[in-house]
């Protein structure tokens, strides 16, 4: 199998669920083996709540650890953002802000998306 490019999104709010950490566990799948696919991450709707400063990542660090040491940036699309009300300045330091027409760009991108 050739590599491809990935796009994982985390779409449910981080109560109740265990989407995110299944979520980052398949990106981490991905990210290893032989071919080592290419990959993004986005927090798009109420995803957007693991982005927040504080959220309790104990059950996901190591995933995200991976991915950070793998050169991974985990995304946030902006309007998902402000139409919780939710400023920059409460998200975690380690997500980037990305605008809507971004996240279209990955979608056309991608080989393959996958939603949790």
């Amino acid at each position: 199998m050739a590599q491809r490019r990935i796009l994982f999104t985390i779409n449910h709010a981080p109560f109740g669920s265990i989407h995110y950490t299944e979520g980052l566990r398949a990106v981490v799948g991905a990210t290893s083996g032989i071919d080592e696919h290419e990959v993004d991450v986005l927090y798009l709707g109420d995803g957007v709540y693991f982005a927040l400063r504080g959220v309790d990542r104990s059950d996901t660090l190591k995933y995200i650890d991976t991915l950070a040491q793998a050169g991974r940036k985990l995304k946030v699309e902006r309007e998902s953002l402000q139409e919780r009300g939710i400023a920059h300045q409460d998200l975690a330091p380690d997500v980037e802000v990305i605008p809507r027409s971004a996240v279209r760009d990955l979608i056309a991108q991608a080989d393959f998306t996958a939603g949790f």
